[in-house]
């Protein structure tokens, strides 16, 4: 279907990997894309989920890399692209001491905040670059090989944040859209943004309403890409 130029310059804000993006957009999902053309090699400006002129030319450089229509928009075959060039999820080792240090088995100690105190915890990758907790991290692949049994695909939008990644975040937004940098559940790494929903009332949305808390999640009702990991 063609794209509108109404279309061009703003975007879906729905968290799926296959959300619109364009110049001008800022949500979450653009850091994400920023992260992820930057870990390909390609400069994108600040990781600041803002859609501006560095990062239009980074989208640029990245489609023509990869062979794509040089449009500047991120679209489904740029997302596509950009999620097989994503770290894949895999085991941890024993956590090494350290902030923010890699095991071998691709975990990492990182500083987490608890109603704003700070600790060490060790978190797990579960696909697209994302982390969470480990027994957090379990319990959220459990959830999505059960949704893929069941024909439908959920994805690791944005799971833990670092301080940094959260005061961004809180500094665009505010309360109570994001929130107050120490006190999100995504910075002690139990909070997942699931990409593949859609919005509610999809067949994504409805599986998860039904069936989220059989693996210890709940969904924040104010979001419904949002669910925390309670256990």
């Amino acid at each position: 279907m063609p794209v509108s130029a109404a279309a061009r310059h703003s975007h879906v804000s729905r968290p799926s990997s296959q959300s619109l993006l364009g110049y001008g957009a800022r949500s979450p999902q653009v850091a994400r894309m920023q992260q992820l053309i930057r870990n390909a090699g390609i400069e994108v400006g600040p990781i600041d989920g803002i859609f501006g002129p560095k990062t239009l030319a980074g989208v640029k450089a990245y489609q023509a890399s990869r062979g794509l229509s040089v449009d500047g928009i991120v679209g489904p075959q740029t997302w596509a692209a950009l999620q097989r060039g994503a770290p894949q999820s895999s085991r941890p080792t024993a956590a090494v001491d350290g902030a923010d240090t890699f095991t071998p088995g691709g975990s990492k100690q990182v500083t987490a905040y608890v109603n704003g105190q700070p600790r060490t915890i060790s978190v797990v990758p579960v696909g697209n670059g994302q982390y969470l907790r480990g027994d957090a991290a379990r319990a959220w692949e459990r959830m999505q090989a059960a949704a893929r049994a069941d024909g439908i695909n959920l994805s690791a939008t944005s799971g833990f944040r670092t301080m940094a990644e959260q005061q961004s975040l809180y500094a665009q937004y505010g309360s109570p859209r994001a929130a107050r940098p120490g006190y999100s559940n995504h910075q002690n790494g139990i909070a997942m943004d699931i990409g593949g929903v859609g919005g509610r009332g999809t067949a994504a949305d409805r599986w998860l309403l039904a069936n989220a808390s059989r693996f210890g999640f709940r969904n924040l009702p104010s979001e419904y890409w949002h669910y925390d990991y309670v256990g």
